[in-house]
């Protein structure tokens, strides 16, 4: 892989590797998107618990949220249910707010997700988000599981409104919606739609709803879903003045040249699950993750390098990355998605990330118990 002292960016335009240090956004406006990765051969046990210890360090650290994505059927990724999941974190954090990042609304009906994010909100007040997306492409097999139709795609805007119309007519003294009431109804948590399109932008802006610009799937797209929002925003809706968020998949450690090793070995592990014979056992599995890493996965690690979601280096660096990305998109938060399976990376490129943006990183005692759960 070519030095990555050679590929410095200076804006948002070049290499991923930062090596100047900038002002950006404070640790409190930046958030966690994780997808509760188990290697093969992990317990789900295990996998949930480096999860729960890698939002713990977050909360520590004085990031804003937690999200969980929505993903079904794909080798490698536990989370496939955030209300369930954040429900978890919530019990064992103290501060940081807990969501989906995101429930994929055509894979649900929209009344079984707002009690579900009700009942959250209910139980950890001022700390639940609900995020929401269509949901993409799946295997056929688990599309079939999971009772999704060829229409679903285009009924998510209305899903999208009946999701927001009982969580808004389902408060206490409101009348119900129609004739079903929402249980446990109380203050709501926000809605927040998250996507990858100018259409899906303008879709959130039309409703005055934040939104979360998937920048580290799609970076390409990334401005003009941005232009496509605050054209389109409605100030009657719920937040008032249009409010943007963008992911960034950040790998960072103590030198540059460690930060692209890990996403070299990220990647590497990444391709070769999706890769894998969908019956391969977990002995074949562990077989294929076998280094070293092969001329394919150097490219695509070299790559990413060059993509504008994606921010690898040194403290330093990714503070001036995060801030250039900040910067180019005018992002309100920034949602960074730490690219490692093993929880403890996870958690070290938190705290490399929350060093390069303070002096000082807060650290809180603890109120809530320790995960119990054992492999």
């Amino acid at each position: 892989m070519q030095n990555p002292h050679v590929k410095t960016c200076q804006g948002c335009d070049g290499g991923r590797v930062y090596s100047q240090a900038a002002p950006g956004l404070p640790v409190s406006a930046h958030s966690v998107l994780d997808v509760v990765p188990q290697l093969p051969g992990q317990s789900a046990a295990a996998a949930l618990r480096e999860t729960v210890e890698v939002a713990q360090a977050a909360d520590d650290l004085g990031y804003r949220r937690f999200w969980l994505a929505e993903q079904h059927g794909v080798r490698g990724v536990g989370s496939a249910t955030p209300a369930v999941l954040a429900s978890v974190l919530a019990a064992r954090t103290d501060r940081i707010r807990l969501g989906s990042g995101a429930v994929m609304l055509t894979n649900h009906q929209p009344l079984v997700i707002a009690e579900q994010f009700a009942a959250l909100a209910a139980a950890y007040p001022s700390r639940v988000d609900l995020g929401v997306s269509r949901a993409p492409s799946v295997q056929p097999s688990t599309a079939t599981a999971l009772g999704w139709t060829d229409t679903a795609w285009d009924s998510f805007p209305q899903r999208l409104d009946e999701l927001c119309c009982f969580l808004r007519d389902g408060l206490p003294g409101r009348a119900p919606v129609g004739d079903v009431r929402l249980a446990l109804a109380g203050l709501p948590p926000p809605v927040f739609v998250m996507t990858d399109t100018p259409a899906g932008a303008q879709l959130a802006a039309v409703r005055g709803l934040p939104v979360f610009l998937s920048h580290h799937v799609a970076s390409a797209a990334t401005l003009a879903s941005i232009a496509a929002y605050r054209d389109s925003f409605e100030s009657t809706g719920p937040t008032g003045k249009p409010y943007v968020g963008v992911t960034v998949g950040v790998a960072a450690a103590d030198t540059e040249e460690e930060a692209v090793a890990r996403l070299a070995e990220y990647l590497r592990v990444k391709l070769r699950l999706k890769a894998a014979a969908n019956r391969s056992t977990p002995a074949e599995l562990m077989d294929l993750l076998a280094p070293p890493i092969t001329g394919r996965e150097r490219i695509k690690a070299e790559r990413l390098l060059d993509d504008p979601g994606y921010v690898v280096g040194s403290r330093s660096g990714v503070a001036a990355g995060l801030a250039s990305v900040a910067a180019s998109t005018g992002a309100d938060e920034i949602m960074v998605v730490p690219l490692a399976f093993d929880g403890l990376v996870r958690s070290a490129i938190l705290r490399t990330i929350a060093a390069g943006l303070t002096r000082a990183i807060r650290t809180m005692p603890r109120h809530a118990p320790h995960f119990v759960a054992t492999a």
